[in-house]
């Protein structure tokens, strides 16, 4: 395997490479690579079947209330032709471009921020792009964006379930979606038409959020439905949809979402979104194999100074990274990035150790590492199968 191999066997014109796949039933992955540099657990879109139903306004919350509790977020704004996340944010300085990628724009509160809005020398200048150059962009957010240790990125959708949904779905490692919508008449085709797109994708859907879903009285606070009575709860029965939260229309969001104060906004209607958010487990994860400089598995765990990382999304590498390690191998282990690992040997009492931090332990007596990972993800559910799971 060459020192530049970037582990893309399906277009490696390399013939000596006893790491390549060869099976021609091996799905090639649509999935975009990240930034070599970007760290990101895991990614929320927020979907809706239509537009004006704030899908903006509840990405900048969610990400806001869950930094605001201790998480790192960002947001990528895939709304191409229509970006809206800067000026809730009061962002307005261009996004930098360094050696390895693109630095994100970083709000009041540190929320990290990219959008098309921040590559334009006008911010009044019109994007008039066709589909397939607004679907390349997107996927550049991804792969071009040097992400620095995100616990939630969130995807402001555009409207709609087109090119730009389509290539969010394929070409990022989606952790779920949260779709938006507002107690009118048209919420059932609002919520339908992103339930359809969602299931035909594979994607998890979290729940939905009712946004503009009543009005306050200042006076007697009695809650004043504008639009009607709401059919929220009759379609998130009818699809076995949680709901995630009622936002109502108040002027004082508005205000602040104006000046670029979204971030100033408190409100608990959102409470069950965050603990959601919270309980979602990593998609993204890392399983690891102490290597030698022939990128065997070494014979003893605690002896290895060097691992191969590597990402996996649906049964499938998407990544692999080489970490030199500065402590124990113990100490990387431990670290909460790690999930899952595959060694030759290791003692009980580590064993032990790596089991009861919840990290699943493997044990393969030799073997090149890609390989022996491709053949835990092949059998990795039969017990019966030459990987087993050490008890």
């Amino acid at each position: 395997m060459s020192d530049t191999c970037n582990h893309d066997c399906a277009h490696c014109g390399e013939s000596n490479c006893d790491e390549k796949v060869t099976d021609s039933k091996q799905p090639e992955s649509l999935l975009a690579k990240a930034n070599k540099h970007s760290s990101v657990k895991k990614i929320i879109g927020v979907v809706s079947g239509k537009g004006g139903v704030g899908k903006s306004f509840v990405s900048s919350l969610l990400a806001s209330l869950m930094q605001k509790k201790g998480f790192k977020t960002g947001i990528l704004d895939s709304d191409i032709t229509g970006p809206s996340i800067p000026k809730m944010f009061n962002v307005e300085k261009a996004a930098d471009g360094v050696k390895d990628g693109v630095l994100p724009n970083r709000s009041k509160n540190d929320i990290q921020i990219i959008s098309s809005q921040l590559l334009l020398d006008n911010p009044n200048d019109p994007i008039i792009w066709r589909g397939v150059m607004i679907a390349d962009l997107v996927k550049q957010f991804w792969s071009n964006v040097i992400w620095e240790n995100l616990d939630f990125l969130f995807i402001d959708m555009p409207p709609g379930t087109g090119d730009v949904a389509l290539t969010v779905f394929q070409s990022l490692p989606v952790d779920g979606i949260i779709i938006v919508t507002s107690p009118q008449e048209l919420v059932e085709m609002i919520v339908e038409k992103a339930v359809n797109m969602a299931n035909m994708m594979n994607v998890p859907i979290l729940g939905v959020v009712e946004n503009m879903s009543y009005i306050e009285c200042p006076k007697c606070q009695k809650k004043v439905k504008v639009f009607g009575e709401s059919h929220l709860a009759d379609i998130a029965k009818k699809h076995k949809l949680e709901i995630l939260g009622q936002i109502p229309i108040n002027s004082k969001y508005t205000k602040l979402c104006d000046e670029g104060k979204v971030e100033d906004i408190e409100m608990t209607e959102l409470d069950r979104a965050l603990t959601k958010l919270e309980s979602l487990p990593l998609k993204i994860y890392n399983m690891v194999v102490p290597v030698n400089k022939s990128e065997d598995i070494v014979d003893n765990l605690e002896d290895a100074k060097t691992f191969n990382a590597y990402t996996i999304v649906k049964d499938m590498i998407i990544g692999i990274k080489k970490v030199d390690l500065q402590g124990t191998a113990m100490d990387f282990l431990m670290n909460d990035n790690v999930s899952g690992v595959i060694c030759n040997n290791i003692t009980k009492g580590n064993a032990d150790k790596i089991e009861a931090k919840g990290i699943e332990l493997y044990i393969e007596s030799h073997g090149k590492a890609s390989q022996v990972v491709r053949k835990y993800l092949e059998v990795k559910d039969n017990v019966q199968d030459e990987v087993k799971k050490t008890k």
